[in-house]
């Protein structure tokens, strides 16, 4: 680990999350990694489903003298989709700013160079040094640049706000360089 503070660095920065920073980061990675979790997914499959209902209503109709159950069974979806559009995004930002109330560690403001190799966070309270492999991957969204799978914080946030437009393109970079196919932008996509 002390290789990483032989090379000069290719970038340091200083930040302090704030638990909305957090909880939208943490959003940001469970959004691009899993698809299936984005509310208007669900909300849409729902959507869908009550629409395959409603045009068996016919047929329903046909073979039986009540519509009832196709009419309770649109009504489930809909409501599941109205509960993944409206509820679903708030309770997942509601538990990811509890789990950033509830870490010491992750509201103490830190320098955090990047390395050709590695990155270290240093704080009041630690120093972490860790290389681009023990990561899994990462992505670039609008306001941050997520790392997730590290050894020792399952997610490493870093906030554009505190780059210059020149920074934040050479970290763009870096990363993809660094991550090759691993690396993904904040709609799903990947760099090429």
């Amino acid at each position: 680990m002390a290789e990483l503070s032989r090379e000069a660095p290719v970038l340091i920065l200083e930040q302090q999350l704030s638990a909305e920073d957090y909880a939208q980061a943490a959003l940001l990675y469970e959004n691009t990694l899993f698809p299936f979790r984005r509310y208007w997914v669900r909300a849409g499959i729902c959507i869908c489903a009550a629409v395959l209902v409603a045009s068996a209503i016919p047929w329903y109709l046909s073979q039986f003298a009540t519509a009832v159950v196709p009419i309770c069974a649109i009504v489930f979806f809909l409501a599941l989709a109205l509960y993944f559009w409206r509820e679903q995004p708030r309770r997942r930002l509601h538990g990811s700013v509890l789990q950033f109330c509830s870490s010491r560690l992750l509201r103490l403001p830190g320098k955090i160079s990047v390395y050709q190799n590695g990155i270290v966070l240093e704080n009041d309270a630690e120093t972490l040094s860790e290389f681009w492999t023990d990561f899994s991957g990462c992505v670039e969204g609008h306001a941050y640049y997520v790392l997730w799978g590290g050894i020792s914080r399952p997610l490493l946030i870093l906030k554009k706000s505190v780059l210059s437009p020149e920074q934040a393109e050479r970290l763009s970079a870096h990363l993809r360089s660094t991550f090759a196919g691993r690396c993904r932008l904040e709609n799903g996509g990947r760099f090429r």
